[in-house]
């Protein structure tokens, strides 16, 4: 009787070894899928696309901050127009902030995803792409 007994723990044994095993493996699976969707979504875009940004009127003597998205390109006094700055693209979508810090005005210009040359004048404190 005792024989009998002792069958009965060792089948219980070996399913618990195999549910253990499953769920081992079910979990090292979701652990890979996680970090493979993990590193697709970081891979960086290198874009190749340039953007020329040309502040060819009415700028002069005047101060201003030029942003790329949320990075500042251009800070400081216009000397000179026109005021030529060049700028690799590196994101998706592309905007381009002027900021007149006199009076802390805001312009902000959607640009096209393939690059080009854009040229900015400004009128009686309104900025306009040419």
């Amino acid at each position: 009787m005792r024989l009998k007994h002792l069958q009965t723990n060792r089948q219980f044994m070996i399913g618990n070894s195999i549910v253990f095993i499953g769920v081992i493996f079910v979990v090292v699976l979701f652990i890979y899928l996680s970090l493979r969707m993990q590193a697709q979504k970081s891979d960086h875009h290198y874009y190749n696309e340039v953007y020329n940004i040309g502040l060819v009127q009415g700028f002069a003597g005047h101060d201003f901050t030029v942003y790329m998205n949320d990075s500042i390109v251009f800070d400081g006094t216009i000397t000179q127009e026109p005021q030529r700055i060049e700028v690799k693209r590196f994101a998706e979508e592309t905007s381009l902030l002027i900021v007149n810090k006199a009076t802390e005005q805001v312009v902000v210009f959607e640009l096209p995803n393939d690059g080009g040359t854009f040229s900015f004048e400004r009128n009686d404190e309104e900025i306009s792409m040419r």
